[in-house]
């Protein structure tokens, strides 16, 4: 029988690309001092791979000549911070989008239906410019045309903001690594359990990319990138690619999966893809409702969204803003804030307007429950030197936010961390709680059996008979409703008015008769 050497794993892939790239296999001779297995060879660099899959792509002038895409596709949004209780499983919502990247004029924006068997909602999030200054612009059936500064955009399609498309799509990606990609030798390595050959390269911002290249095809299996989320912070993101088909003169991947701190995020399938269509940058212009909200943005010091401070009764207020709102109740030395919505930037402008109404600090936040889009402004207020009052029940969701490293872009809160200066604080407690100053008394009850999240905090204000709630009442039967007016009820809380996480502040007797025909 005839030996034959065989040819190790390492071998076999590193012969695939050393082929697709051009590079001949040495034989050890050829380098003195250095032995291998009999059949492996030297790994190519990153620039080489980084090349090969530009002209894999179509080539660099057809890269550069990019400059529109849109995508229009189906997936999955597993990740998007509604668990109902402690350590429970969050929400999977299907997601029909439309995203615009203008890779020229740095525009992006998302048109999007998610929905479950429990939630259905459209959204449209635009991250354009006004007046030579980036804005963002977003709406959804039944909710206003408004304008905001960037960090005001929240979203639930693929990523939490369509400016992360414009940081992580893949002509930048594939351009970065042509552009800055190291002659360092690749190194093997597997990524969503595909062989894939490792280096790195910078995007233009100066963060440093992970590059997975295929062996065999010399396209991309993957990127990874730090990201910063709003809620989670500093996390490792995988981009998982698949399906390259060509689109004109380019090949572009038509499946998408994004996995954050190793756990699925979300995922679209391209139904079709679309270059340099000059009728999409349509979605960029800001809509005449908005432009002087608009003017508003560019022409404000710091961050801007739409908030106004409504008297309920005195030293009581309903903060509301776009399409969540919260509660401010005035003490004789500070102000505390009852809910922590919706984003960073509405966080900015309520610590702004409480100053310019008030003259007091922001003593205490307290967030009614853990959900993303009621405790988007929880860590701005917290910088603001605001103490965080947390019910038990949420205790590890809310302090993983308030702690969590921000650095890729820091917020807030991390810079004046990074700076030494004062912040606020976290406090916890269990069943109830009373903030209580002057003639004036704020009590908090961490109450249990109201289904949409467990446990819930309500807050209630004795002098002006009004309690806060939001996500459990909505004008009309429910078995939230309900469970919102036996809690009430059971602890003997002389309700006039409710004041609504979304709505209006509405007359107790408006839950009475819900509660009432709910049980009936």
């Amino acid at each position: 029988m005839t030996y034959r050497p065989r040819t190790s794993r390492r071998g076999r892939v590193l012969a695939a690309v050393l082929a697709g790239v051009g590079i001949a296999a040495c034989s050890p001779s050829e380098h003195p001092g250095h032995s291998r297995d009999e059949g492996a060879s030297a790994p190519p660099t990153t620039a080489a791979l980084a090349q090969r899959l530009v002209e894999r792509m179509g080539g660099i002038d057809a890269l550069n000549g990019v400059e529109t895409l849109v995508g229009r596709g189906s997936g999955m949004r597993t990740r998007i911070g509604q668990i109902r209780i402690a350590g429970g499983e969050d929400w999977t919502l299907r997601v029909e989008q439309t995203e615009t990247i203008d890779l020229a004029n740095g525009r992006a924006a998302f048109e999007y239906t998610i929905s479950n068997d429990q939630f259905n909602m459209q959204r449209t999030e635009v991250y354009t410019s006004f007046e030579g200054q980036p804005i963002g612009w977003n709406t959804g059936p039944g909710r206003p045309q408004i304008a905001t500064s960037p960090n005001g955009l929240f979203s639930w399609a693929t990523q939490n903001s369509p400016q992360m498309l414009l940081r992580r799509n893949v002509i930048t990606v594939a351009l970065a690594a042509a552009a800055t990609a190291s002659d360092q030798p690749a190194v093997e390595k597997e990524i969503g359990g595909r062989a894939s050959l490792h280096g790195t390269a910078r995007l233009p911002s100066g963060e440093e990319i992970g590059l997975y290249f295929d062996p065999e095809s010399g396209l991309l299996n993957a990127y990874t990138a730090l990201d910063t989320e709003p809620m989670l912070g500093d996390v490792v993101a995988e981009y998982l690619l698949d399906d390259w088909r060509p689109v004109g003169n380019v090949t572009l991947p038509h499946s998408v999966t994004i996995r954050k701190e190793g756990r699925p995020f979300s995922s679209l399938t391209y139904e079709s893809i679309s270059v340099n269509d000059a009728s999409a940058l349509s979605i960029f212009e800001v809509p005449a409702a908005a432009l002087e909200q608009a003017r508003q943005v560019v022409s404000t010091e710091g961050s801007w969204s739409p908030l106004t401070l409504n008297e309920v009764a005195p030293g009581v207020y309903h903060a509301v803003g776009y399409s969540h709102h919260g509660m401010v109740v005035e003490f004789p030395s500070f102000v505390a804030v009852v809910e922590a919505a919706y984003t960073e930037v509405q966080g900015e402008t309520l610590v702004r307007a409480i100053g310019e109404r008030f003259g007091k600090p922001i003593r205490y936040v307290i967030p009614s429950h853990p959900h993303w889009d009621h405790t988007g402004a929880l860590r701005r207020l917290v910088a603001a030197g605001a103490t965080a009052i947390l019910a038990a029940g949420h205790e590890v969701e809310l302090r993983a936010v308030i702690e969590a490293p921000h650095t890729n872009p820091p917020d807030e809160l991390a810079r004046r961390r990074a700076a030494g200066e004062r912040v606020g604080g976290i406090e916890v407690f269990t069943g109830e709680r009373v903030i209580e100053e002057g003639d004036r008394r704020l009590e908090l009850y961490e109450v249990s059996g109201i289904p949409h999240v467990e446990p819930k905090v309500l807050a209630y204000v004795p002098h002006a008979g009004a309690i806060f709630q939001s996500d459990i009442f909505f004008g009309a039967p429910s078995p939230d409703a309900t469970a919102l007016y036996e809690a009430i009820r059971e602890r003997g809380l002389e309700v006039r008015s409710i004041v609504d996480g979304h709505g209006g502040v509405v007359p107790f007797e408006t839950l009475e008769a819900a509660a009432r025909s709910s049980i009936q």
